[in-house]
């Protein structure tokens, strides 16, 4: 019966301790504030992140302009999201140093670092986070805006002589301070001298989307809506983060408790030791080795079933790759942990085999055999 009770202590001490160790790597990254700001920031300021993000999001608020009505593209202004099907990669990294700023981003990223750890220990439903959006309205206002657009318009083929005509002939026919497009259809580039006043035509048009934006953006407001929109309880996130912290701190003393279980229904000489203790040292540490090898994958599949799994291709795996860096943090020590374990392990369990080994043997005494008065 002992060693029944004992053989189901080793199967708890066997998935505890890989979980014992997840939880403490967890907690040792992911309640360090500052390496986490660290890490995010450094990745995100020296990655294509921002670049294919801003991409995309440029591209979600220009289609959004026009399914609205906001916009009035072949009205009054030129049609951008066909103009920024022509900008690539590398034009878009331009851009991004031209509008977004290190000085600003790094702001913001703080900030939001800093709510969403205050918020662990609230009964907030989401983070209360606020972005100062006026300081990088006005940056971008500034000249910066002015080369960002002639980036845009760089990257724009140009105009053949019958475009031009088309556009001649437009503006030739129209009535007396009549706003008259350049492009009806695909975007191009005029020469001089229709230059400078294309320029100026799309300089408007991206002041009018930055004049759009709130001088400060409520992120609280639009944590809740996507909640709700996707079904999603952001709380929970914050209970299981509070759960790991509370784990933290149990998890070892019931390992402990297992141990010293066993130690008290079985191990009776070094050798029980070995075979009880250090064996399972050893198969725990081999489990232990599963989550780093695991986590790259894991993190695909979740970020794919978040609401951010709808983002394109590019955005997804720029996002992937900056989590998986931090994660890396968490999970590329559990290597050499999980080797100290195993070491350990095998150690007693050859301790115990040698131990064993070098044990005289106890004389049986034959029951016929008359002891001698």
């Amino acid at each position: 019966m002992r060693k029944t009770i004992a053989f189901v202590l080793v199967l708890l001490f066997v998935l505890a301790l890989p979980t014992a160790l997840v939880t403490h790597n967890v907690s040792r990254v992911v309640f360090d504030t500052a390496l986490v700001k660290s890490v995010f920031i450094k990745q995100i300021v020296q990655s294509d992140l921002i670049s294919v993000t801003l991409e995309w999001f440029s591209y979600r608020r220009a289609e959004e302009r026009v399914r609205t009505g906001e916009a009035q593209t072949g009205i009054r202004e030129p049609d951008v999201v066909k103009a920024l099907q022509f900008l690539d990669r590398d034009e878009w990294r331009k851009i991004k140093a031209e509008v977004l700023p290190n000085e600003i981003l790094i702001g913001w990223l703080s900030a939001i670092a800093d709510g969403v750890y205050a918020w662990i220990d609230t009964n907030d439903p989401v983070p209360n986070i606020a972005l100062e959006l006026k300081p990088w309205k006005d940056y971008t206002k500034s000249m910066h805006g002015v080369n960002a657009i002639q980036i845009l318009y760089d990257a724009l083929p140009p105009c053949s002589p019958e475009e031009i005509g088309d556009f001649v002939s437009r503006q030739k026919s129209a009535p007396s301070g009549t706003t008259v497009l350049y492009n009806l259809g695909t975007p191009c580039a005029f020469p001089l001298p229709w230059r400078t006043g294309q320029v100026a035509d799309y300089r408007h048009n991206m002041d009018v989307i930055i004049d759009s934006n709130p001088d400060r953006f409520d992120l609280t407001q639009a944590l809740a809506q996507i909640a709700e929109q996707q079904a999603i309880r952001i709380e929970s996130i914050k209970q299981q983060l509070r759960t790991i912290r509370t784990l933290v701190v149990l998890s070892p003393l019931f390992l402990l408790a297992l141990v010293g279980s066993m130690l008290i229904l079985v191990v009776r000489s070094v050798s029980d030791l070995g075979r009880w203790v250090g064996l399972q040292l050893v198969v725990g540490g081999l489990v232990c080795l599963t989550p780093p090898l695991a986590y790259q994958g894991i993190i695909t599949i979740l970020f794919t079933a978040s609401p951010m799994g709808g983002a394109p291709q590019q955005v997804q795996q720029e996002f992937v790759r900056v989590i998986s860096i931090l994660a890396a943090e968490i999970f590329q020590p559990m290597y050499v942990q999980a080797l100290v374990i195993i070491v350990v392990g095998a150690a007693l369990t050859i301790l115990g085999i040698v131990v064993k080994q070098k044990s005289p043997a106890v004389p049986q005494a034959n029951p016929r055999e008359k002891i001698p008065n």
